[in-house]
């Protein structure tokens, strides 16, 4: 369609039709908190692949049941977090988010490569080396990876994106195993190694998100007493505990947990084990048996180290690019020691990921019997909150005083089911330092898409929203935006709003399914009535990729020299994905400028 010139009417010559939402609050409200607040919720974060190793993206929470020490308990909500920069979106065309969502996070994963080094001889760390070397590739930039070796160390690098620093430890790991270690010796080493893999994970933070362990073992021995029957426990003794130990410390750390033999394990080792009397050989450990113990306290996987594109790492990057958050009302005993966690889900072909015990932290200064956050708190800090799913986004409206620009904040629940109690934003720099804020007032909780306005100089920030809903639950979204105004002569012009059309108003919308229509929205000012301009709204594949869809901008005048442009662009044959809607406006004779927004088409959950 070959765009047309349009000449702007006099500002008051028209009627201009904009939707009650956009009828914005000032930024100066104070606060409507409830009454009272809930105890926060606590988490159990899981992962669930299929048979192929993606995740499965399509769980509810009616598909999950959850005990804790045998007790099934409610799941307030279930969120399904992916990481953001995988690998798999690398192989994709990159388009700018649409919004920020808590389904999303950028912090990436936390990879712990923990090394048995003392179960292996020298020359068994040469495939280690070439499969660890596909991880590094596999990853994304933003995730961290530590390297350690236990039982005694020697190899030790905290968790980082420096892929160099892993290469590096990687050269100097080598195999310090006994080819001729006799039974006790097996028993003795193996508690050695538990005991310091306990430790190490004992140690690690308890996260959110999980901890992925891939731990690289030549083998374990069973638990064994080390002594005849009607002694007393020799110096090796390997006891059960100590491998419930191992477990309990997965479930503090959070620990999605990988055995990967370092070397070819075969069904029966070569292991020497002395008879009743301590002497002689009278047959083998089996190096899987303690494998098999471990696996079962851990809720672990046992993949194969394998090389080239087949590697147990690149199994674990596809199954960890996402993982569910489960959320459940706290009890007065949940916190402060190990409980036994059984998650379940009844959809088959997927496997579940996680481990079989959990710990919560003891409740300190916010926790336990204290409120939950409110939204301000939650807007003063950097953490997740994923009890409550939501979308969010912000959009340069028009400028004001004293060149800043007014920035809209638009926020809707992820269910449209759900009703916000309370809500606020606010916009932080590139120092962290807030530039501007606002708070919803209970008229704007009532609308499906909440809408706040802040000002702000032009340039780069962070959005963060921070709502609860009426049932209690916390949730925020962060979205990275670029407050500027496009201009062509005198003419500036917004960020593209994308919505629909209901009882003839403009309704912003961040994330659209079955509709059939999209309504691009626009507002520009600073062109003199009679200005000839060009306004034509396109839809593309990306950024320069030609149009596939192409309506006009019909433009309406408004108050203060201020325009509205508005096209519709029907979406109901597209198929689901990441668009680019681009809105192209000329003035006069000065060139074209183009303004972009991405318009996500999602798959309705069945």
């Amino acid at each position: 369609m070959t765009r047309q010139p349009v000449c702007l009417p006099r500002a008051g010559t028209a009627a201009l039709i904009v939707a009650s939402a956009l009828q914005l609050v000032s930024g100066q409200q104070v606060a409507q908190q409830p009454a009272e607040r809930a105890a926060p919720l606590l988490t159990i974060s899981f992962a669930a692949v299929r048979g192929d190793g993606t995740p499965a993206a399509d769980l509810r929470a009616e598909d999950v049941s959850i005990k804790i020490d045998g007790k099934a308990r409610e799941i307030r909500s279930l969120q399904l977090v992916s990481m953001a920069g995988s690998h798999a979106e690398a192989d994709m065309p990159s388009l700018p988010p649409p919004f920020g969502s808590n389904a999303v996070t950028t912090r990436g994963r936390n990879i712990q490569l923990i090394v048995d080094d003392e179960s292996f001889v020298v020359g068994g760390e040469q495939m280690l080396r070439q499969s660890a070397e596909r991880l590094l590739a596999a990853v994304s930039p933003i995730d961290r990876i530590a390297l350690i070796s236990i039982p005694h160390g020697g190899v030790s690098v905290a968790a980082t994106t420096d892929r160099t620093r892993i290469r590096t430890a990687l050269a100097t790991l080598v195999g310090r195993g006994d080819s001729r270690q006799t039974g006790s010796d097996f028993a003795c080493r193996s508690r050695l190694t538990l005991e310091a893999l306990a430790h190490y994970l004992r140690g690690m933070r308890a996260p959110e998100a999980p901890s992925i362990i891939a731990f690289l073992t030549g083998g374990l021995a069973a638990p064994r007493r080390d002594a005849p029957a009607m002694m007393a426990p020799g110096m090796c003794e390997l006891r059960l505990d100590a491998y419930r130990e191992v477990g309990d410390a997965a479930g503090h750390a959070r620990a999605q947990f990988y055995i990967v033999p370092a070397v070819e394990i075969m069904s029966t080792g070569s292991v020497l084990r002395e008879n009743i009397a301590g002497v002689g050989a009278t047959g083998s450990d089996n190096p899987v048996e303690g494998i098999e113990q471990l696996l079962g306290v851990t809720g672990g996987k046992l993949l194969n180290l394998g090389t080239g594109e087949r590697s147990a790492f690149d199994r674990i990057v596809a199954e960890t690019a996402a993982y569910y958050v489960a959320a459940i009302d706290p009890q007065r005993s949940d916190r402060g020691r190990a409980h036994a966690l059984d998650v379940h889900v009844v959809k088959s072909g997927v496997e579940l990921r996680g481990p079989k015990s959990i710990t919560w932290a003891e409740a300190d200064a916010h926790q336990g019997s204290a409120a939950a956050p409110s939204p301000r708190e939650m807007l003063s800090t950097m953490a997740e909150f994923r009890d409550l799913p939501l979308r969010a986004a912000a959009y340069s409206s028009f400028e004001e005083a004293a060149g800043s620009i007014r920035v809209l904040a638009i926020a809707e629940p992820v269910d449209p089911a759900v009703k916000f109690s309370a809500l606020a934003a606010a916009l932080f720099d590139r120092d962290g330092k807030a530039a501007g804020g606002w708070v919803a007032q209970p008229a704007d909780l009532e609308r499906s898409s909440v809408i706040g306005a802040m000002t702000a100089p032009p340039g780069a920030y962070r959005l963060r929203v921070a709502a609860i809903d009426t049932t209690g639950r916390s949730g925020t979204a962060d979205y990275n935006v670029d407050v500027e105004m496009a201009q062509t002569g005198t003419l500036k012009i917004s960020s593209v709003l994308l919505g629909l059309s209901r009882g003839g108003s403009f309704v912003p919308r961040l994330q659209f399914t079955t509709e059939p229509v999209v309504i691009g929205y626009v507002e520009m000012s600073g062109a003199a009535p009679g200005a000839k301009v060009t306004a034509t709204l396109e839809l593309a594949d990306g950024p320069n990729a030609p149009a596939t869809l192409t309506a006009p901008l019909a433009i309406e005048a408004g108050a203060s020299g201020r325009y509205v442009a508005r096209g519709a662009l029907p979406i109901g044959a597209l198929p689901p994905g990441d668009y680019i809607v681009r809105a192209i406006v000329a003035h006069d004779e000065h060139p074209p400028t183009r303004v972009l927004r991405t318009l996500r088409k999602a798959v309705i959950a069945k």
